[in-house]
């Protein structure tokens, strides 16, 4: 009897043919087996009818191969008709944990063609399906009678209730070949109500990864823009290939078109992105009446020459300052355009590139903005020559720097340096090092500043050299639980006074920020046109608690003594006189519900507070608190942007299992105190529906923007997709 029974088993275990391509959005891919794992058979009674040649299990009816399992009250397998089925509870349990039930199934024995009677279907995900009845036809197509497919959880009091929403369809045909699914007489009901109805629609089936098609739109409102409608359309051309076309409507303000194509090829990739409109020219920030076409470009790419080679682009350009903020396209105050080559080795690092900015502020000027090209870098260490543990290294740069109007810089650049750490038997940790820096430029238009209306064109050169001894010697203790840290540190640096002439333009060094972090660098300009000069002291002390949980709390305090005051560094640096301002650095973390970060600077004497950052991240998950607050002193090499005081934060709160509220606010503090941006979120979301709104109102202040109140939606149905704009809190 066993051989008859072997292939109606496997037949009826082939029942998940008919409910696969509903699994497959669940599933992953599937793997083709060398060979069929043996098919398990338990039940109350087995017979085979020779004359009917029918075999037939009945009761408690269990099939099992691999980890497919299929239960039914009673399983047929008729030798005559090559037919299977199975009736009564019937169960069939997917490995990846779907689970399928019916009342009455069967299938044919080329699979080709099947039946499953009052189709029942629950997914990984607890959505749910269910169907009157479902048919194979042909092995190429499925249809499903009086489906409804939803992903919200049944109410728990009464089942019977109508889910959040489900969608219902008089039919639905799977076309396996075309890999479509289709949809006739389909409903959208929320609460049981409907409130859309469409006699066709298709998608892709879940096995489909890329489809031309629409894509959900966005919508929102503003004051400038009016109502804002975007309908995106997604093109596939090839499988390493597509593009994202978005027309948007906007009431007050006409329409553009938003574009992005992207293309993989077998060593790199390239997005090619941007947007035009046509728009009402504005003349100092009122419109004229005359058109005008308008856009923006931003597009990438990189490529993998070799296994030590890679060369891109970037590209981002606009036709006017304001338009990618009164679009809300971006919101950069700069935007930088660049085609490089880099080398990648174990010990080095090569690059040649060009730059090109645009500046969006308002004190930008395009003719005096520069054009880099070329800016060739070369970075090499070597690893320890000796059981001392020392190495060397060689920093190259070549950069040419040229305007339309104002400087043009050629430098040339070379600083070789030795390293030599030493870690004492005592605990001490030690630090040699040894640098020169070299280097040429070649200026035109330099500004004398002793007389403004000279200009000096010419060549100049510089030789820096610096030798740097760091001592530091940790303390550690531990007191129970927590551990204790108290280390000293000190670093002595002498290099020649001077080394910064007036004949070397300023490019690289004009923003100096002072704190923590660079306290106990050689050179505390982020370029080399400038350089650290003279004979310091830099002297500082560490204070660290560590629970034994992960908490922790840190200070640092540090200053640094230079032998001779000169020019080296503008005022409001908090380094221009022989002793610097104070630097400090306040970490708490004691644990997952607090974190504060607090850099502060000191005036030496008076012990004032020239800088202040602080950020701060508070509470449980259902009210996390985020602060930030900083005040940045005037300095005279970037004085266009004056004082800057700045207080912004928000929060987020978990109102209760469905419903977050977030908000976030920027305000300018100081003379010019104000409103920058502010942003509320409201929130719903389960496990199937989500619906947020977004108010958003921000305090332009800039030639040709107005102050701006906006309100964006988003609606997102689980495995369906999402309606509106992503703009919020969170």
């Amino acid at each position: 009897m066993l051989q008859h029974l072997l292939f109606p088993l496997a037949l009826l275990l082939g029942l998940a043919t008919l409910t696969a391509p509903l699994l497959a959005q669940q599933s992953g891919p599937a793997q083709e087996n060398r060979q069929d794992p043996p098919v398990l058979l338990t039940a109350d009674e087995v017979d085979y009818d020779e004359e009917l040649m029918l075999v037939t299990a009945r009761g408690n009816v269990e099939v099992a191969q691999a980890n497919r399992v299929v239960t039914a009250d009673l399983v047929t397998y008729n030798q005559k008709t090559d037919t299977v089925t199975a009736t009564g509870n019937v169960v069939l349990l997917e490995p990846t944990g779907e689970v399928v039930f019916a009342d009455y199934a069967e299938l044919q024995g080329d699979m080709k063609d099947g039946f499953i009677d009052q189709l029942r279907l629950l997914l990984t995900d607890n959505s749910r399906l269910a169907a009157n009845n479902a048919r194979r036809i042909g092995g190429t197509r499925k249809e499903m009678s009086r489906a409804v497919y939803s992903p919200c959880d049944l109410c728990k009091t009464d089942p019977t209730r109508a889910p959040l929403w489900q969608l219902k369809a008089r039919e639905v045909i799977h076309d396996e070949e075309a890999k479509d699914l289709i949809y006739h007489d389909a409903v959208m009901e929320i609460f049981g109500v409907p409130i859309a109805y469409t006699p066709y629609f298709s998608h892709p089936d879940p096995t489909v990864e890329r489809r031309s098609g629409v894509l959900p739109p966005r919508i929102g409102y503003s004051d400038n823009l009016g109502a804002v409608l975007g309908v995106p359309y997604y093109y596939t051309f090839s499988p390493q290939s597509d593009m994202t076309l978005e027309p948007v409507y906007m009431s007050e303000e006409g329409s553009l078109l938003l574009g992005e194509y992207r293309q993989r090829f077998s060593n790199g990739e390239i997005t090619l992105g941007g947007s035009v409109a046509l728009v009402e020219e504005r003349e100092a920030g009122r419109r004229t009446g005359d058109k005008a076409t308008q856009g923006h470009i931003d597009s990438s790419g990189v490529f993998h020459l070799n296994e030590r080679w890679r060369a891109g682009f970037d590209i981002e350009h606009v036709s006017n300052r304001t338009y990618l903020e009164r679009y809300d396209l971006q919101t950069k105050d700069i935007l930088t355009s660049r085609l490089y080559a880099e080398r990648f080795t174990p010990n080095a690092y090569t690059s040649i590139a060009s730059y090109r900015f645009q500046g969006l502020r308002f004190f930008d000027v395009d003719e005096e903005t520069p054009l880099v090209a070329p800016y060739v870098q070369h970075r090499v260490m070597t690893p320890g020559f000796s059981d001392l543990g020392g190495y060397f290294t060689l920093d190259t740069t070549a950069l040419s720097l040229t305007r339309d109007v104002g400087v043009d810089s050629h430098r040339a650049s070379v600083v070789s340096g030795y390293h030599l750490p030493y870690y004492a038997p005592s605990g001490e940790i030690l630090s040699l090092t040894a640098t020169l820096q070299t280097d040429v430029y070649q200026t035109q238009d330099l500004v004398d500043p002793l007389n403004p209306n000279r200009n000096y064109d010419g060549t100049a050169g510089r030789v820096f050299p610096q030798l740097a001894l760091g001592w530091r010697y940790p303390f550690v203790r531990n007191s129970g639980s927590v551990q204790q840290l108290i280390e000293p540190i000190a670093n002595v640096v002498i290099s020649p006074n001077g080394s910064n002439p007036d004949d070397i333009s300023n490019e690289d060094s004009q923003a100096l920020i002072f704190d923590s972090t660079n306290l106990f660098s050689l050179n505390r300009f982020a370029g080399v046109d400038r350089v650290s000069s003279g004979t310091r002291f830099d002297y500082g002390m560490n204070f660290g608690l560590y629970g034994d949980r992960g908490g922790s709390t840190t200070l640092f305090l540090g200053q640094s003594y230079r032998l001779r005051e000169d020019d080296t560094y503008e005022i409001g640096t908090g380094l221009e006189d022989n002793k610097s301002d104070y630097v400090g650095r306040l970490q708490v973390s004691p644990n997952q519900y607090l974190d504060m970060v607090y850099r502060f600077r000191l005036d030496s004497e008076t012990l004032d507070f020239n800088r202040n950052e602080l950020s701060l991240y508070a509470g449980p998950s259902d009210f996390r608190v985020n602060l930030n607050y900083v005040k940045l002193p005037l300095q005279a090499a970037t004085a266009q942007f004056g004082d800057r005081e700045e207080l912004s934060g928000g929060f987020i709160a978990q109102l209760d299992r469905y419903w977050r509220f977030g908000t976030r606010a920027v305000r300018e503090l100081g003379d010019d105190a104000g409103m920058r941006d502010i942003r509320a979120t409201l929130a719903y979301a389960d496990e199937c529906f989500l619906l947020g709104v977004t108010y958003r109102r921000e305090f332009t202040n800039d030639i040709g923007l107005e102050p701006d109140n906006a309100i964006y939606f988003r609606v997102e149905f689980k495995n369906l997709g999402a309606l509106g704009d992503n703009d919020g809190v969170f």
